[in-house]
């Protein structure tokens, strides 16, 4: 019996494991200048959900599909999402400076601010990857999702945020954290989040694949790009 044929599951160990190491060189190097991570980002999602939906893609096409599709509108949606996020920044530094009991206050705003943006930044880009959208409908789409099912959003959290906790605190196995970065850390994590999406997402498509209307709206109905 050959281990390598096309139906053994080596194969197809080594195909997924190419893809994923593929969709992730194709995240980083699309986001070393910052500003595209937003596409970058969405292509990202695009990819893992259509391999949630089809199982067997090209990444490649899939992912500058989305990629070059998506651009203005994600880099937008990224640019406000990384301001917003300085100024929440900016603010919990400014509460450190301020006397008791403002502070206290202050503080739970800030964290209160801190998790809605999380909540946005988590499902705005799968959002973008999956719905023509525009752009004013698409934080009240991503609060909606996640409000939907709050034990998806907690496990979508714990998927991104745990990891990268883990990498900056161990300095004993930073190297290794690193190396699995790069290999294919981020497309996984991508992946993993899209088995929680993909179930929120499901329902909106047609049983023909077609392409279906998300609000009804009479003029500006956003619909599925798969």
């Amino acid at each position: 019996m050959n281990l390598f044929n096309e139906d053994s599951f080596l194969h197809s160990f080594f195909l997924s494991a190419g893809g994923f190491i593929g969709l992730n060189l194709l995240w980083i190097i699309t986001s070393v200048p910052v500003v595209t991570a937003g596409a970058s980002t969405t292509a990202l999602y695009y990819c893992a959900l259509k391999l949630h939906k089809d199982k067997d893609i090209s990444i490649w096409k899939c992912y500058w599909k989305s990629f070059k599709g998506n651009f203005v509108q994600a880099t937008a949606v990224w640019l406000g999402l990384l301001a917003a996020g300085v100024c929440v920044w900016l603010e919990s530094r400014a509460v450190a400076t301020m006397p008791m009991p403002m502070s206290g206050v202050f503080t739970y705003v800030t964290w209160g601010m801190a998790l809605l943006l999380l909540i946005i930044a988590l499902y705005s880009f799968p959002t973008l990857a999956s719905f023509e959208i525009k752009t004013r409908r698409l934080i009240p789409y991503a609060l909606c999702f996640g409000a939907k099912n709050p034990g998806y959003a907690l496990c979508m959290a714990m998927i991104t945020c745990l990891p990268m906790y883990f990498t900056l605190v161990d300095a004993q196995l930073f190297p290794v954290y690193l190396l699995v970065w790069l290999m294919c850390g981020f497309s996984l994590t991508a992946y993993a989040n899209s088995w929680f999406l993909w179930r929120l997402f499901r329902p909106y498509f047609s049983k023909e694949g077609d392409r279906e209307e998300l609000t009804g709206a009479e003029n500006e109905s956003d619909q599925y790009v798969f």
